[in-house]
């Protein structure tokens, strides 16, 4: 959640504090950055933990829910208390993809512990 919600900027392997603001929303398509890498790795786990209790959900589906009440969260938090944290459709394709490789790694574990 700290990391989630957090007045932080993570750039280039940089961490700094986000002055007080308003955030902005970006809809460019770009994943060929860093932070993309980190929004898959947070949201691996939860699309293990779907795959576990709702096999039958689908899984881009909870992945772009994921992703859109993350940033919307983030969004609405950023105006009330001024975290200056910005909401992009990035950060939603990119949980979204974290989702879905968590659900096929757990199917995977699941096909190979049946196989032993």
């Amino acid at each position: 959640m700290f990391i989630v919600f957090a007045p932080l900027s993570i750039n280039n392997f940089e961490i700094a504090v986000m002055p007080p603001g308003t955030g902005r929303v970006s809809l460019i398509v770009d994943l060929w950055h860093f932070s993309v890498l980190e929004n898959v790795a947070l949201t691996v786990p939860l699309g293990m933990l779907i795959k576990h209790y709702h096999p039958s959900w689908s899984l881009l589906l909870a992945g772009l829910i994921t992703g859109g009440v993350i940033e919307t969260t983030q969004y609405v938090i950023s105006h009330l208390w001024l975290l200056n944290r910005s909401s992009d459709i990035n950060d939603v394709l990119a949980n979204a993809l974290g989702v879905i490789i968590g659900g096929i790694i757990y199917w995977g574990y699941i096909k190979m512990i049946k196989n032993r």
